[in-house]
């Protein structure tokens, strides 16, 4: 969904970007601002260096380099969409959302958002009761006993707010009465049923269960795993999906483990909360799991949002080798390079780290081959390049090849596989995408249509004022003095008072500084006030948002006088790189077509530049 400026600047200006960060990190006020240790999981310091402002509601870390506004912390910290982040913030600040629903009257679609927000409310409810009832069974309940057996750590239960269901047939229900939660509610959300047989009342689904909150980006439970403590079927009892749970958009754990997916580089995709859990306390944190349901596209574009580098860790069974299986062309198809690892023994991710260590499981993902190459050694296993055999494995290839997006990554694994099945790559190819003597359209459509899906859209017709999906401020290629005079007239009023008074803006040369440095001025002319939050707001505008910060120091050495006097200097070499451009251009000018007058200008151009140099 896209938001006007308005909105945004709304849900920005209600927010405080130091409540954000200090939920993570503790600040500490010093000359200029707030300081703490950087709270992003890659960057471990014992000095603090993470710098916050209160007044320009930014954030810059002077160790990792680190830096943003309260949109980009959420972002990169917990893994949101910059709509999710929107969302969570107008939340947080009991902002209504702008209409989005153009097929529905104004009045369902309120309905609907409201009926949502009461399911969110019972889905807290629960899981605030979950939680207290974990907390209250003593030290020799089963459920404790199963926890310590699992080597289950304080720390990783209160990370992931893992809670008990007691075996009593209406112990959440009761609860849920006493809060006055309508019936039909809980049953919408899929926490209770209606008694048959003619009996009134309700009874809980989940009973005597270890319970996993399924947390939304938001940090908000939507759903419920349970895992049984003892004997007994089905093992892993999931919530059904309702209107704010829908499995296929949703990894379990990304509440918790966005922030190291992002630091790393890397996802690691696991079957169950056990197994992801395990790994969380093994140290290995950049992992999500599916939640009794193979991956889908929406999870493949969820992974891509935040790495491209995706290895698939499912159970040795047949199960899991069909998991991952089934996931190939999902991930292939999100345009992310899934690799693939199959555990020895049989064992899954929670046994090895117990067996083994979380090195040696590191160690195994450092090698893993690509997921292609693991299932086409699968499919191969009794291959003995007989015709039949060849034919059927081209119809197991199609679905998977014909998906890739990337051309390149395409054709390298077209070669890999007929180097396997011991067939030139041409043969193969035409075996692939042709039939009936003519090119098949549908891979070359299906293709096209992936590849589509991931450009920018074509423009469009647009409601006025609306934020578009690519930076608006191309920063890219800007002369440097230009960023630098732009970094330091953004960094304080004080500056920008020196850099208007310069009348310096005919000799800036690029297009998106320069209306940048206009829409400042603008804001600074009608709101003085405004102006401290300006950096803030521009972060989510440019392409290369780091280039706002080029001034920041940490040092106190760099005082007032030596930044205006830097200020002076970025001024002077501005001004000299547009007389030296503009000499240029008359000398280029003067070779197509001699002109005394224009070489007259070239020697006043001259004059200028060495009189701006002296001074």
């Amino acid at each position: 969904m896209k938001f006007s400026p308005e909105f945004i600047e709304k849900v920005r200006d209600a927010n405080n970007v130091v409540d954000i960060i200090s939920q993570y990190t503790q600040l500490k006020p010093t000359g200029s601002g707030l300081m703490g240790r950087c709270p992003f999981p890659d960057h471990q310091e014992k000095t603090p260096s993470f710098s916050v402002s209160e007044t320009k509601q930014v954030y810059h870390c002077f160790g990792c380099h680190k830096k943003g506004n309260i949109f980009t912390f959420l972002q990169n910290y917990q893994g949101m969409s910059f709509p999710e982040a929107i969302e969570y913030l107008a939340g947080r600040a009991n902002i209504a959302m702008p209409e989005k629903s153009s097929d529905s009257s104004n009045e369902q679609f309120d309905r609907q958002k409201e009926r949502k927000k009461l399911l969110a409310r019972v889905n807290q409810l629960a899981n605030y009761y979950f939680g207290e009832q974990l907390k209250r069974v003593p030290n020799d309940h089963p459920v404790k006993k199963y926890i310590a057996k699992r080597g289950l750590s304080q720390e990783v239960l209160d990370a992931f707010q893992v809670g008990y269901s007691t075996p009593e047939w209406d112990g959440l229900v009761k609860y849920l009465e006493s809060k006055k939660v309508p019936m039909d509610l809980v049953e919408e959300a899929r926490l209770a049923k209606a008694r048959s047989g003619g009996k009134t009342g309700h009874f809980d689904i989940f009973r005597d269960r270890l319970m996993f909150p399924i947390l939304n980006p938001m940090g908000e439970a939507v759903a419920f795993g349970g895992r049984i403590i003892e004997q007994g079927e089905p093992k892993y009892l999931n919530s059904p999906e309702t209107p704010v749970f829908i499995k296929g958009r949703i990894l379990y754990g990304l509440a918790q483990t966005a922030r190291y997916i992002r630091t790393e580089d890397q996802a690691i995709i696991v079957e169950g909360y056990m197994d992801l859990v395990s790994l969380y306390q093994a140290g290995i944190r950049n992992a999500a799991a599916t939640m009794g349901t193979a991956l889908t596209p929406d999870h493949g574009k969820l992974l891509k949002r935040m790495t491209k580098n995706v290895v698939v860790l499912f159970d040795g069974d047949s199960a899991g080798q069909e998991a991952a299986e089934r996931s190939l062309p999902i991930l292939l198809s999100a345009d992310v390079h899934p690799k693939g690892l199959t555990l020895p023994d049989g064992m899954d991710p929670d046994d090895f780290v117990k067996a083994k260590g979380a090195d040696a499981l590191k160690d195994l993902m450092a090698k893993a081959p690509d997921l292609f190459v693991l299932i086409l050694q699968r499919w191969m296993e009794d291959y003995r390049g007989e015709a039949s055999q060849k034919v059927k494995l081209c119809d197991q290839l199609k679905p998977v090849l014909e998906v890739i997006p990337d051309s390149r990554l395409q054709d390298l694994y077209l070669q890999e596989a007929a180097r396997r099945m011991s067939v030139p790559s041409t043969w193969l190819k035409e075996a692939l995408f042709k039939q009936n003597g003519k090119l098949a359209q549908e891979a070359q459509n299906i293709r096209r249509d992936v590849v589509n899906a991931q450009k920018p859209a074509a423009p469009a017709p647009v409601e006025p004022k609306t934020v578009p999906n690519s930076p608006r401020f191309i920063l890219k290629g800007a002369p440097k003095p230009e960023i630098l005079l732009m970094s330091l007239a953004l960094k304080s009023r004080a500056n920008f008072d020196v850099y208007l008074q310069e009348n310096i803006t005919e000799n800036i040369s690029h297009a998106a500084t320069l209306e940048i440095l206009q829409k400042a001025a603008d804001v600074y002319r009608q709101d003085p006030n405004k102006f401290d939050k300006l950096t803030s707001l521009l972060v989510s505008f440019v392409d290369h948002p780091e280039l706002l910060f080029m001034t920041e120091n940490a040092g106190e050495s760099f005082d007032e006088e030596s930044e205006r006097k830097l200020l002076r200097d970025v001024f002077k070499k501005v001004r000299d790189n547009s007389l030296r451009e503009q000499a240029k251009k008359l000398a280029r000018d003067i070779k197509a077509e001699p002109s005394a007058e224009k070489l007259e200008q070239i020697m006043n151009i001259q004059r200028n530049r060495h009189s701006l140099n002296k001074n």
